[in-house]
């Protein structure tokens, strides 16, 4: 148990940032580029005057965000698997007696 214990929490530490590294990259930090962005595609959709044109684009538009959605959804899958492995992980750690860290007290 002295080394299933170490180890246990080691896998539970990688995961555990593995879990922050991948959840890093969602936070918003280029919020000025996102808007000219959003603007740029506005412009774009104020410059159609053909309908069909505007069909076609709304169509691209919602395939992406469609792919997007899967994406994100997969993604979501695997972190709903990698939290249930650090509980089942964090539990056993919990119920696993004696600390690693400490050495043995001697008695006299």
């Amino acid at each position: 148990m002295k080394i299933i214990r170490p180890f246990l929490l080691f896998i539970s530490i990688l995961l555990f940032g593995w879990l922050f590294m991948s959840n890093i990259n969602l936070i918003n930090v280029a919020a000025t580029l996102n808007e000219a962005e959003i603007s740029s595609e506005t412009a774009k959709v104020n410059s159609f005057t053909d309908i069909n044109q505007l069909k076609e684009f709304t169509i691209e538009k919602i395939n992406y965000l469609e792919i997007i959605r899967k994406r994100f959804s997969e993604n979501a899958v695997i972190r709903l698997a990698v939290i249930s492995i650090l509980i089942l992980l964090q539990i056993i750690l919990y119920f696993t007696k004696g600390n690693f860290l400490q050495p043995k007290s001697l008695d006299f």
